[in-house]
């Protein structure tokens, strides 16, 4: 292809986006809910720490 221009894509499309989109939604549903068990045991730590000094 030397001495050629080949117009190339703009953008990447997927050949099913309906299952990308689908995975994308399941990880950010599990980081939520990470995210929400990271800080319930973090809160829970600082009051049993509190509950050990009182």
């Amino acid at each position: 292809m030397t001495g050629k221009l080949v117009r190339m894509n703009e953008h990447r499309t997927s050949t099913r986006p309906g299952t990308v989109y689908l995975a994308q939604r399941r990880v950010a549903v599990g980081m939520t809910l990470g995210m929400i068990a990271g800080a319930v045991w973090a809160v829970s730590m600082i009051c049993t720490l509190v509950s050990w000094a009182l």
